[in-house]
């Protein structure tokens, strides 16, 4: 590490702190070097330092437990996607565009759910439309069987990240209010749900793709013709 200047010190240090994590490889979990050798090798006092390392405990990069010391936070996207549908919420307006934030991402992980799913992902998504089918025969809401379908299409998908931008979307529609859909419009969502499957199944990514879209369609036009209500309206 290098010797810092005076001014803005501790985001200095907050910089200087995050280089030496890539730099050397840090992983989550992993512990940094103490307060006291910090201090030494950037040439600041310690209460400098404790102020660098409270603004990456901030920004959610590190986390400092007694007997444990300093460590590299495991990514979290919850906190940040939470505040974003929060705010979205409050905008009627956007809507539309978080509808179409949905469909890009969806769309692409479905493709990698129909490479990557095992054999443990298809009986979850196999279980999620018997469970929706029992339903429908019951007369019941589906709402939270076709969530979980669409959570089980992104756990297939095996990539963490977009995962937790998965759990912002689902977190914002589960907020709003879903008006209940005609009996017509719910079979035509567990018709698509087992066209999606049969696609990850055959391990056809452009084909689940495609039915991913038309699905994603349905909805959007439900919603605007008034059948699904947004943003809790």
């Amino acid at each position: 590490m290098k010797k810092l200047e005076r001014s803005n010190l501790y985001e200095q240090i907050a910089e200087e702190i995050r280089n030496y994590i890539i730099k050397n490889e840090i992983k989550p979990g992993e512990r940094l070097p103490t307060e006291r050798e910090l201090a030494e090798m950037l040439g600041v006092s310690r209460t400098s330092v404790r102020e660098g390392i409270r603004l990456l405990e901030t920004l959610q990069f590190l986390e400092v437990k007694p007997k444990r010391g300093i460590t590299v936070k495991k990514l979290e996207l919850k906190p940040f996607v939470k505040q974003f549908s929060q705010r979205l919420l409050l905008d009627k307006n956007r809507f539309s565009e978080l509808v179409e934030a949905r469909r890009v991402l969806e769309v692409a992980l479905v493709k990698l759910a129909a490479l990557r799913a095992t054999e443990d992902d298809l009986e979850q998504l196999a279980a999620n439309i018997q469970l929706m089918e029992e339903q429908l025969e019951r007369g019941e809401e589906i709402k939270e069987a076709d969530l979980k379908f669409h959570q089980g299409i992104f756990a297939a998908a095996k990539n963490s990240v977009l995962q937790g931008f998965q759990s912002a979307l689902l977190e914002f529609f589960e907020s709003g209010e879903l008006q209940s859909a005609a009996e017509e419009g719910r079979r035509k969502t567990l018709k698509e749900h087992q066209q999606i499957y049969q696609a990850i199944k055959g391990r056809k990514p452009q084909e689940a793709a495609k039915f991913m879209l038309q699905h994603l369609e349905t909805y959007e036009s439900q919603q605007q013709e008034g059948k699904i209500s947004s943003c809790g309206k």
